[in-house]
């Protein structure tokens, strides 16, 4: 396994499970989550794997684990929260649907989130990363009308 065999599987995983379109991301949800209360997602190609599960909705820690042979070789760990000046309705309806968009936005040299900057309407949505593949730590943030609404902390680094 090698850097660019691995980045492209992480881009590819993140483009069939939790942000992609409805009908992508219901092939890859797993009918049971191996946690009760979770929401998981797998997606394999060839000898990788990929596992994605989390629990919540506005505040949803969670975890995506890769793994190469049946081994794992990297993973990330992401928690966050959203701001209490908007509601459920809202975050649900508007608010994680730009997100998705964002999330599907990302560089495929750097596909752990969404790209450094991406804007649709009064949503606004920044990245910031410091490292690479093999350990990084970042924080995604969205702003509405200007108001950071949502801000989620990264981390992951390859598993040896």
């Amino acid at each position: 396994m090698d850097k660019e065999n691995l980045i492209a599987f992480i881009a590819k995983s993140h483009r069939n499970t939790y942000a992609a379109p409805a009908e992508i991301q219901k092939q890859n949800r797993c009918a049971e989550a191996i946690l009760p209360g979770h929401v998981d997602y797998e997606f394999t190609d060839g000898d990788f794997s990929y596992h994605d599960s989390y629990a919540g909705n506005t505040w949803a820690p969670g975890r995506e684990v890769v793994f190469y042979k049946g081994s794992p070789v990297w993973a990330m760990a992401y928690q966050g929260h959203s701001h209490d000046n908007f509601d459920e309705k809202f975050f649900n309806e508007e608010a994680f649907p730009f997100l998705k968009k964002a999330l599907m936005n990302f560089d495929d040299s750097l596909p752990f989130r969404g790209p450094t900057e991406f804007s649709e309407g009064d949503f606004k949505y920044v990245f910031t990363v410091q490292g690479d593949y093999q350990y990084f730590i970042g924080q995604e943030r969205v702003y509405f009308k200007g108001e950071e609404i949502f801000m989620q902390d990264v981390m992951g680094s390859i598993i040896k």
